[in-house]
């Protein structure tokens, strides 16, 4: 819920532009729902996961079928 709250009015956690701070805090909110951990209450983390995987030269992590995503 802060995550979501940081990013209300912004494309990126600080500011416009892509910085290390998304770099290194997707995996880990990509990865949530295979910890069971559901997104669809945090509309701006869901719309900011979709930005950072548009970027150029993005690659997804391979998804497992396990927790939320089984």
């Amino acid at each position: 819920a802060q995550i979501d709250a940081e990013l209300s009015g912004r494309d990126f956690l600080l500011g416009a532009r892509p910085t290390i701070a998304d770099v290194s805090l997707y995996s880990y909110i990509s990865a949530a729902p295979e910890g069971n951990v559901d997104l669809s209450d945090y509309p701006q983390v869901r719309a900011w996961l979709a930005r950072i995987e548009r970027l150029p030269g993005f690659v997804g992590f391979e998804k497992t079928a396990v927790g939320l995503a089984a």
